[in-house]
C-alpha cells in the first residue's frame, strides 16, 4: 500500500435503527506498509442512545479491491445482558479448550454513558493486492431475533478508487490530515482533493567490499539470480548486490522498501545501509525509524544532508531543515532541491 496514493476520510455516520440509535465518528490516521506488513490506524468513537441490553454493535473493516477481500478484527459493543452471555460462553469455552475461529479486536460492553472511543490499530504480512486496497467499514446490529446489516462505508481509498455499487459512498475527502469531516448517508461521491507532494529520500550506492569481490569471482549473480537469491536466500548477497535488487523494482515501491529493510538488517552498522534505511523511512513518513537509522548513517555528504534536512522538517525543527537542505542544494543535491520545493509548496496558504 503506498501511503502516498491514500486520501484519508473523517466521517460522522448516524444510523437510525428501531429502537436503536448508533452514532459513529471515525479518524483515520494512517494506512501504509512498515517492513513487511501493513498498518492500520484510526480512531472510532461510538455513541449508542437507548442501548438495548440484549444487543450488540459490531464493526468490522474490511480490505478489499476488485479481487479479494479480508475482514480485519471485528470491534463488539455489547449490551449489559449481551455481555455477560458473551462472557459465559468465554468461560465455557475455556473449559472445553477451544479457541475462538475469528478473535475479535475488542469486545466490551458499552458504558453508562452509551459512548466508547476505540484506537483501533492493526497490523497484517503484506501481500501484492493490497497495494490498491481500500478500507470499508461493516456495521452489524444483533438482536435476539436476528442481524442487521448495514452497506459497507468507506474510510479509507486510493485517491482514484471506483466504489463498487454494493458499497455506499458516505465520506467526503479531505486531505490527508485525521481532522474530522462529517457526512450523510445518502451523499454523492466528491471530487478528490490534491493530496500533500511527498519528500524524496536520497540513496546511496554502497561500495564494493569483500563479500561483493568473493561473490563476484565464485557466484557471479546475474540481476535475476540476483532478485530470486534476494526472496529466498539474501544473507547470501552483498550490500552492493542487494542495494542493485533493490533499484530493479523502482516501480514497485513496496518491494524496494522491503529489499531496503533487509539490507539493514543483514549490514546493521553499516553506514550507507543505515542511510538507504533512513531515505526509505523518510518517504514512508516513519521518522522514528528515520531518526534511528540516521544515528548509524556516515554523517557527512550530500545524501546524509538532504536526509537530516527533510527529517528535521517532518519533526518540526523547521529552521535547521531549511537550513542543511540549503546548504545541501548549495552543493548541487537534486533530493535537497526538490524537498524544498516540497516544503514550501505544501505550506502554501489556500
Amino acid at each position: 500500500m503506498k501511503t502516498k496514493t491514500l486520501i484519508l476520510l473523517g466521517l460522522l455516520i448516524c444510523n437510525l435503527l428501531p429502537a436503536q440509535n448508533v452514532k459513529l465518528d471515525i479518524k483515520p490516521h494512517f494506512l501504509g506498509v512498515r517492513a513487511d506488513s501493513l498498518l492500520l490506524s484510526m480512531d472510532v468513537s461510538v455513541e449508542i442512545e437507548d442501548m438495548n441490553p440484549k444487543n450488540a454493535v459490531i464493526l468490522t473493516p474490511v480490505l478489499t479491491n476488485r479481487d479479494y477481500r479480508m475482514l480485519l478484527p471485528a470491534i463488539q459493543l455489547n449490551g449489559k445482558q449481551k455481555q455477560k452471555l458473551y462472557l459465559r460462553n468465554q468461560i465455557l469455552r475455556k473449559k472445553k479448550d477451544s479457541k475462538e475461529t475469528t478473535p475479535a479486536y475488542l469486545v466490551a460492553s458499552i458504558d453508562n454513558d452509551h459512548s466508547r472511543t476505540i484506537a483501533y490499530r492493526t497490523a497484517l504480512p503484506m501481500e501484492d493486492w493490497m497495494n490498491d486496497a481500500t478500507v470499508y467499514l461493516r456495521r452489524t446490529i444483533v438482536r435476539p431475533e436476528g442481524e442487521q446489516t448495514l452497506k459497507d462505508t468507506l474510510i479509507i481509498a486510493p485517491q482514484y478508487a471506483v466504489l463498487p455499487p454494493e458499497v455506499s459512498a458516505t465520506a467526503t475527502t479531505v486531505q490527508a490530515t485525521p481532522s474530522q469531516v462529517t457526512a450523510t448517508s445518502n451523499t454523492t461521491p466528491s471530487t478528490p482533493v490534491n493530496r500533500k507532494l511527498k519528500y524524496k529520500g536520497s540513496y546511496v550506492s554502497p561500495a564494493s567490499d569483500d563479500v561483493d569481490i568473493r561473490n563476484q569471482k565464485e557466484l557471479n549473480f546475474n540481476l535475476e539470480e540476483a532478485k530470486i537469491m534476494a526472496d529466498i536466500n539474501p544473507q547470501m548477497l552483498s550490500l552492493r548486490e542487494l542495494y542493485t535488487v533493490a533499484l530493479s523494482y523502482a516501480d514497485n515501491k513496496t518491494k524496494f522498501y522491503q529489499i531496503i529493510n533487509i539490507s539493514v538488517k543483514l549490514y546493521p552498522v553499516h553506514p550507507v545501509a543505515n542511510l538507504n534505511a533512513a531515505a526509505a523511512a523518510i518517504e514512508q513518513g516513519d521518522t522514528k525509524s528515520a531518526n534511528k537509522f540516521l544515528s548509524m548513517a556516515l554523517h557527512e555528504g550530500l545524501a546524509y544532508k538532504s536526509c537530516r534536512g527533510v527529517y528535521e522538517l517532518m519533526t518540526g525543527n523547521t529552521y535547521e531543515g531549511i537550513r542543511i537542505l540549503k546548504a545541501a542544494k548549495a552543493e548541487g543535491s537534486e533530493e535537497a532541491t526538490y524537498n524544498l520545493k516540497v516544503f514550501f509548496e505544501n505550506n502554501k496558504r489556500p
